[in-house]
């Protein structure tokens, strides 16, 4: 498994705004919201996408615990597994990708949600939809859940584009509670619509 991190290719990697005081990361977001591409669209509300985001981190932080994780940091670094094809679109291509083998982690420090974590939080309320799947939404997965997952269901590539019953399924997104292990981000990769890989902000 390849856990690949997405950034704007102007911007350094891994930078979050969990890491920011509240008056910062609402002041990044305000500059954020203006920009183009669809990753941008989420900081309309900057307050309330902050409030959310803090619930959001609480809940997974707390379920990964429960199911036996061993979280090191409050907040987590962003990832997804393989590559995912709405962030380089959403990014309007203008991103590099850096990637680690899952391997390079320990497994007690690294959760996982199908899709999105947001979006997943937000659809343990949807369970009456046509596109509620209840194996896999709403739910934090260790390494070993999201593998029986993903032997079942597959990892997301562009079934969003076309499919109602999974238009939410973007990607899968990890989430690494640890420090990331030194590498040489100047070697990222330009990722666009041709190219493989090896949060956004």
């Amino acid at each position: 498994m390849l856990l690949t991190h997405y950034h704007h290719r102007d911007e350094p990697p891994l930078r979050n705004l969990s890491a920011l005081t509240r008056a910062d990361a609402i002041k990044v977001m305000l500059e954020l919201r203006n920009r183009s591409g669809a990753v941008y669209h989420r900081f309309q509300n900057p307050q309330e996408y902050l409030e959310n985001r803090q619930r959001v981190e609480g809940w997974i932080r707390q379920e990964f615990i429960n199911k036996g994780g061993r979280p090191v940091n409050a907040y987590p670094h962003y990832f997804v597994v393989g590559r995912s094809l709405w962030i380089e679109e959403g990014y309007q291509n203008q991103c590099l990708s850096i990637h680690y083998p899952i391997t390079a982690f320990d497994p007690s420090q690294v959760s996982f949600t199908y899709p999105d974590s947001m979006i997943s939080y937000w659809l343990k309320s949807q369970a009456q939809q046509v596109f509620y799947r209840p194996e896999y939404h709403g739910q934090v997965f260790t390494l070993s859940e999201i593998q029986e997952i993903i032997d079942r269901f597959g990892v997301p590539i562009d079934e969003w584009r076309s499919d109602t019953m999974r238009k939410f399924d973007l990607f899968i997104e990890a989430q690494v509670w640890s420090g990331i292990p030194a590498q040489d981000h100047g070697d990222s990769i330009v990722t666009g619509e041709n190219q493989n890989p090896i949060e956004p902000v």
